[in-house]
């Protein structure tokens, strides 16, 4: 049986992304299940009637099950409603508006919470914090509103409006959080910490911050626990960033599948959380797992050939 897995982005331009994927097709091919992929990247001008039409091609060719990765809560409710029709199961990461047979959510609110609490241990009471934003997508506009949240509650004080164009990557990979981060040292030059909302974003605040020859001033935390996130914690370049488990979102929405496909469970719109992760500090980087040695990375295969 094959399972198609809607991409938000090609493999390769973002390492939480690819994890996410390995995740799911080691789970799937442990149960004898075959995977596919069609990328329907959400910054392509096509977007977002490209989820709509991945959707629709799996549907024609006759694909078991629909795996799409939810970036705004309407869409691809025409794809959606295709698979449905034709009697296809469709599983969700983050739960859409319209019908699915189920989806895995992420406690993105908590997550942001947490962030700003540990990075509240590392400053005095009281402290300036930059935020940089991400794109309009609905895990990290979440995550913005529990980072928020918890530099509040933490007594921290947020100097910018993560909303801003000029203090949001909506590129969601380094080169934007580069120029981003630019704009923050710009505007807000005393800054005691500075919360890049996701890894990727991160490290290209630190070419940033090398750039200006502001390196250690500014302690800094971010999302995703990449590899490259945990070398720079270890290096003494960021002080955490929350692992949230990548990989095993991918295989939680895989045992959806499996559920559907081998059990023959009608799942009815169940929502299940992904795991919730930690906090990687520079204590836990030394007993930090890196992704692949934790399942095999293998190729992805594109297409429905």
């Amino acid at each position: 049986m094959r399972v198609l897995y809607v991409s938000p982005m090609k493999y390769g331009s973002n390492a939480g992304v690819d994890a996410l994927g390995q995740g799911l097709r080691s789970r799937l091919a442990d149960a004898g299940l075959d995977l596919r992929v069609i990328t329907a990247d959400f910054r392509a001008p096509g977007w977002p009637g490209n989820s709509d039409e991945a959707v629709a091609a799996g549907v024609a060719a006759g694909v078991d099950a629909v795996v799409v990765w939810v970036i705004d809560p309407d869409h691809p409710a025409a794809g959606a409603a295709a698979a449905r029709r034709a009697g296809i199961p469709l599983i969700s990461l983050e739960k859409p508006r319209f019908e699915v047979d189920a989806a895995i959510v992420y406690p993105n609110f908590n997550h942001g919470v947490y962030m700003a609490e540990h990075l509240a241990t590392l400053l005095e009471p009281g402290a300036d914090v930059a935020l940089i934003g991400g794109p309009d997508v609905v895990d990290d506009i979440e995550l913005i509103a529990g980072i928020t949240l918890g530099l509040r509650q933490s007594g921290l004080r947020l100097v910018n409006d993560p909303e801003d164009p000029r203090y949001k990557n909506s590129s969601d990979v380094a080169a934007g959080g580069r120029e981003k981060a630019r704009n923050i040292l710009a505007d807000f030059p005393r800054l005691a910490g500075l919360i890049p909302y996701n890894d990727e974003t991160m490290l290209g605040t630190l070419d940033a911050l090398r750039e200006a020859g502001r390196m250690g001033e500014v302690k800094m935390v971010s999302r995703n626990g990449t590899p490259a996130a945990v070398a720079a914690v270890l290096a003494g370049d960021h002080h955490g960033t929350w692992d949230l488990d990548i990989p095993g979102i991918g295989q939680a929405v895989a045992d959806l599948v499996i559920r559907r496909l081998v059990g023959g469970e009608d799942l009815d719109g169940l929502c299940l959380a992904s795991p919730i992760g930690r906090m990687i500090t520079p204590e836990r980087a030394l007993t930090w797992v890196p992704w692949e040695e934790r399942i095999e990375y293998q190729p992805l295969i594109e297409g429905l050939d």
